[in-house]
């Protein structure tokens, strides 16, 4: 019972992690589902119109309004933007790490 339980609950999860990560893979989707004309001329026409007008389909497709409190949504999150001595703190130490690591072997010992 239990382990029925756990599993179900598992795959609440990992079913939200499977669509999101699908938004990633999506032209791949339609390939693998026999649908590679419709996938490249989607794909093709999402890249022209990037290239054209500097905007995403979704981007023309949304009101400024909507694209400003996007804008806004995602400054609220990042860190860098609330509080600059940490971000600059974090820098500084991925720079260091990385500057120790560059010079060693990072193989896996046998």
């Amino acid at each position: 019972m239990n382990r029925i339980l756990i599993l179900l609950i598992l795959g609440l999860f990992l079913t939200g992690c499977y669509s999101s990560s699908l938004t990633m893979v999506g032209p791949a989707t339609g390939v693998a589902s026999g649908k590679i004309g419709e996938t490249a001329v989607s794909s093709s026409l999402n890249y022209a119109v990037k290239k054209q007008t500097g905007k995403s389909a979704t981007e023309h497709i949304l009101s400024e309004n909507q694209n400003k409190k996007i804008a806004q949504t995602k400054a609220k999150i990042n860190p860098c933007k609330t509080n600059e001595s940490l971000c600059v703190m974090l820098k500084t130490r991925v720079n260091q790490m990385q500057k120790k690591l560059s010079g060693k072997n990072l193989q896996a010992k046998n």
